[in-house]
């Protein structure tokens, strides 16, 4: 693939393939308005690690870890500040579509493609290193206080009342 207009993605649109090509893809800002792009438009960089020293924003291939010990492709955004970054985990890059990293929603897909109940993104790693460093980041992915508050009251054997339910229910 040549870095070229023809690469560019909307981000909800790109592949595993465009991060095994490319693992450092940027935000192309200041493309919107002189190639008519949208605002979501990626376009890949010929980088092989996260540059630090200047301010950018990247979406970064990166893989996965699930409860269960599965590990499937994914993304992190990075934010660059000086010689700084903030990472957050984006999506999980299934064959047909993306999974956000939380929510119920991908653990009920989660379970659907493992067989296995209840599983969900426990960690992530970076494909490449921040500049200057050999070893890529990763992080840990909490689970939302609704879903850590859903699972004690449950293992507790409370009825569960679901805003805008009229009885309760047990989830």
């Amino acid at each position: 693939m040549t870095l070229d207009l023809e690469t560019r993605r909307p981000v909800r649109l790109i592949s595993r393939a465009d991060f095994a090509a490319y693992p450092v893809w940027e935000w192309a800002i200041n493309e919107e308005e002189s190639l008519g792009q949208g605002e979501s438009i990626l376009r890949p960089t010929s980088l092989d690690s996260v540059p630090l020293g200047m301010p950018g924003h990247f979406v970064v291939g990166a893989t996965a870890t699930l409860s269960d010990g599965s590990v499937l492709p994914a993304c992190v955004e990075v934010h660059v500040r000086t010689n700084t970054a903030q990472l957050a985990p984006m999506f999980i890059l299934m064959p047909d579509r993306h999974l956000d990293f939380a929510g119920q929603a991908t653990i009920t897909v989660l379970t659907h493609y493992t067989k296995v109940n209840g599983t969900r993104p426990v960690s992530w790693e970076l494909a490449v290193p921040l500049a200057g460093k050999t070893v890529p980041p990763r992080g840990k992915v909490r689970e939302s206080l609704r879903l850590r508050a859903i699972r004690l009251v449950r293992r507790l054997g409370m009825p569960v009342r679901l805003p805008g339910s009229p009885s309760s229910h047990v989830l």
